[in-house]
């Protein structure tokens, strides 16, 4: 079986090829979403599968990988379809850090990467999860969250003073090693939840301990009532009462 590190390697080199190569790029997907394939595939012969009236992602006849970088509600009808026949992983590229690089499309000149004060934990996928957190923890499905530093090249093509906003993204190429969150099991969730995070909170005390802001908080809360790691308990005035549920 391939190691690891050498899947690693191949998914970096991945970087270095056409994205049109070995059928990989007939959906549109930029690289990133490419090169993923190639890390989960066996061979080509496992790519763009149909199965029934869906395409797999990646299908090696026994099981299902799904790569989904933003809008999971699209997948809702799919997973269930999928995981009445076989077991399905779904990956999410979780960028950890983001280093922007931005060029001007009139000169072509471009800045040198520099970090974006945004940053991405496990606790940040559980806005996308959210749309699927019906089917979070059950037996069939793996959520793989794939967390690494990103170089994110963006032209300044869009609108306010400094042409940054609604600009076109051009491509996103990851850095560095990265780190593999595996979401299985209901115990699995559990153990995202921040250490020193009360018994009892608020959402406003989630929100300090975890660092998610606006919807994120109320996603992530949302995700781990339905997988039942925390229950509404009361309320505190306006605001609702959480408790940690039975390990």
């Amino acid at each position: 079986m391939e190691s690891y590190e050498a899947r690693l390697a191949r998914f970096f080199a991945s970087f270095a090829f056409p994205a049109e190569e070995n059928g990989i790029g007939t959906l549109g997907e930029k690289k990133l979403h490419a090169a993923l394939k190639r890390f989960y595939a066996k061979d080509s012969a496992c790519l763009e599968v149909p199965i029934g009236r869906f395409v797999a992602d990646v299908f090696d006849g026994e099981q299902v990988v799904e790569i989904q970088t933003r809008q999971f509600a699209r997948l809702q009808k799919k997973l269930q379809f999928f995981l009445q026949r076989y077991p399905v992983t779904v990956v999410y590229p979780l960028p950890r850090a983001r280093y922007l690089v931005w060029t001007d499309p009139a000169t072509g000149e471009s800045t040198k990467p520099r970090k974006s004060p945004l940053v991405g934990t496990p606790l940040s996928a559980f806005h996308e999860l959210y749309q699927i957190r019906t089917l979070l923890g059950v037996e069939n499905l793996t959520v793989e969250l794939l967390l690494f530093d990103l170089d994110e090249y963006r032209l300044l093509d869009g609108y306010g003073k400094h042409k940054k906003k609604g600009s076109t993204l051009r491509e996103k190429i990851p850095r560095g090693e990265p780190e593999l969150v595996r979401l299985q099991t209901v115990e699995d969730y559990r153990a995202l939840l921040p250490e020193g995070l009360p018994d009892v909170f608020t959402a406003a005390v989630f929100q300090k301990h975890t660092g998610l802001k606006g919807r994120k908080v109320y996603s992530a809360i949302h995700v781990l009532e339905e997988l039942g790691v925390i229950e509404a308990v009361g309320k505190d005035g306006r605001s609702t009462v959480y408790q940690k549920g039975d390990a």
